[in-house]
């Protein structure tokens, strides 16, 4: 019932867009903009069917000249009617100077009429389902097939010349393609030394074992590392599927739509809390594989991440699930070059198997960040969010060192990224992962900067070199409470998914799966699997001698 009143409401916005006379909705946002509301925030409702809070509903039916019954019919079928009839707007009362009434005839009714008419089709829902659209590669070729059978040679010279270069191109990619595929053999059976020395001869990935120093990992006496094991793992969870319904938005905008995240209550009441708990989180698919395999191989791996059921994928992994399943790339050539904050987002599981064996940690992580993101900073941040989740598992509780935490793990990546970092719009030269943790956080950290000032400084966007160190700063903010690491980085929104996520991991694996709140757990519907993926995982890092584990470590 929630997901079809949302689609509704949306139908409904979308049709008074077209009644006002508005050719887009960003020309309707430009003409209001004392509608004190973002573009941004207006595309998640109108479009996406976002429930906001009633205020803010308010607001956009009253900026839409809805009448007053129109927009109480519409109040009661999200809010149940407890709206108070003062309440609601008065901006669509008709004005005595107008010759005619201020909305076109077509109303709320007519909106609902239109909508009910669509979904009683018979058969409309097969027929949209089963059609072929211009994404498939087989309609493509069959529109072609038809369309150039009626293009004569005279005359149209130049066009002829155009499909001529194009077959020329897609050849040479098919030949490229059967050489991928042949390429196959030198994997040497998926070990990752192998591996790692094929993607550097290729020149995928910079040779980063090369890059950095050692950071020593060891199994601590009196830790309950079965606790921690599962804190980190349900944390990561945790953090992605509150950061869902806040990706991309701006905190005004996250403020606007829910008021503020503090758990999974104001994402129910707006009816966004199956969108938070829809699809598995990243780390657990990763997590799936790897005790699948009970090793990293990238194959199934990037297979796993490309075809989830239901998997949330911002805009380089869908790029790179349409370059493994609808375009045939092997793993190794799917990925897309982008510093994203998304492999560090999901190495928890990887960071827990390999939690004492620092060398083989650093190889993998690379290995698993360059199925996707084959970039420097991106193969960085994984591998230093890897250390540190790694790091805080043998921390006891009340010896962290907040202000040396940063400045002691970024050495272990130092050289990776390139000495000059790609400039950013203004012209200016970004500051590498490296430094941003290093220095820029730890100064931040020294004179107890606040956490909107630690935003402003550092960015809260995608890309990795601001993710990483503001999910670090949210953590070692609040390193003794989860919720109040973990829910600062969801209610500043940006990337709220992935830095979440991250912040979720290290607050876990220091405190352990005992101090998150029952209130983050209740409705977690992966929390049996992940307790017991973590506790299979803290089982393989001990015994296994290649692992670096002891039989014998408490």
């Amino acid at each position: 019932m929630v997901v079809n009143s949302v689609n509704l409401l949306s139908k409904i916005l979308k049709k008074r867009i077209e009644t006002l006379g508005y050719s887009s909705l960003k020309k309707f946002a430009s003409d209001r903009n004392d509608l004190g509301l973002s573009y941004e925030l207006l595309r998640q409702v109108v479009y996406k069917g976002r429930i906001p809070r009633s205020e803010t509903l308010l607001k956009i039916l009253q900026a839409m000249r809805f009448s007053p019954s129109q927009s109480r019919k519409i109040m009661e079928m999200h809010y149940r009617g407890y709206i108070p009839q003062e309440d609601l707007p008065t901006a669509a009362s008709p004005d005595p100077s107008d010759e005619g009434p201020p909305a076109t005839p077509d109303g709320v009714g007519d909106a609902l009429a239109d909508v009910s008419a669509q979904a009683s089709l018979p058969g409309e829902g097969e027929r949209q389902a089963t059609a072929l659209t211009l994404h498939d590669p087989s309609e493509i070729s069959s529109c072609l097939s038809r369309s150039l059978a009626k293009i004569p040679l005279q005359g149209n010279e130049d066009l002829w010349e155009i499909v001529r270069h194009i077959t020329t191109i897609v050849e040479r990619k098919a030949k490229d393609l059967a050489r991928r595929r042949e390429d196959q053999p030198l994997l040497f059976g998926k070990e990752p030394e192998p591996i790692y020395q094929f993607l550097v001869r290729r020149s995928k990935i910079p040779a980063y074992l090369s890059k950095g120093e050692h950071v020593p990992l060891s199994f601590v006496p009196g830790i309950d590392y079965a606790d921690r094991f599962r804190g980190a793992l349900t944390g990561a969870a945790i953090g992605e599927a509150l950061g869902r319904s806040a990706q991309g938005l701006s905190p005004r905008d996250v403020g606007e739509l829910y008021g503020r995240i503090d758990g999974y209550s104001p994402l129910r009441k707006h009816g966004r809390k199956h969108e938070a708990t829809d699809s598995p989180p990243a780390s657990l698919l990763l997590c799936r594989a790897l005790l699948r395999q009970g090793k990293v191989d990238p194959e199934e791996i990037a297979v796993l991440i490309a075809t989830a059921s239901g998997h949330h994928r911002g805009g380089s992994e869908a790029e790179f699930a349409g370059n493994l399943t609808d375009r045939g790339y092997p793993w190794f050539e799917a990925g897309v070059n982008s510093p994203e904050s998304a492999p560090a987002a999901r190495i928890t599981p990887l960071s827990l198997l390999r939690s004492v064996d620092f060398r083989r940690m650093k190889l993998e992580a690379g290995i698993v960040a360059a199925i996707t993101h084959p970039n420097p900073a991106a193969i960085a941040g994984a591998i230093v969010q890897a250390t540190a989740i790694a790091r805080m598992l043998h921390t006891p509780c009340g010896t962290l060192d907040v202000l040396g935490f940063a400045r002691g793990i970024s050495p272990a990546i130092t050289g990776i990224e390139p000495d000059r970092a790609a400039r950013s719009r203004q012209g200016r030269q970004s500051p590498t992962l490296s430094r941003k943790v290093g220095t820029e956080l730890a100064a931040l950290l020294l004179r107890r900067a606040g956490i909107e000032e630690i935003r402003e400084a550092l960015g809260n966007g995608g890309a990795v070199q601001e993710g990483l160190p503001f999910a670090w700063a949210c953590f070692l903010h609040s390193p003794e409470d989860f919720a109040d690491a973990v829910l600062p980085a969801v209610n500043l929104g940006n990337d709220a998914e992935n830095i979440a996520s991250m912040t979720g991991s290290l607050c876990g694996a220091y405190l352990g799966a005992s101090a998150i709140p029952d209130r983050f757990l209740e409705n977690l519907p992966w929390r049996e699997e992940l307790a017991a993926a973590a506790d299979e995982l803290v089982s393989l890092a001990r015994r296994d001698p290649d692992k670096g584990g002891s039989s014998t470590a408490s």
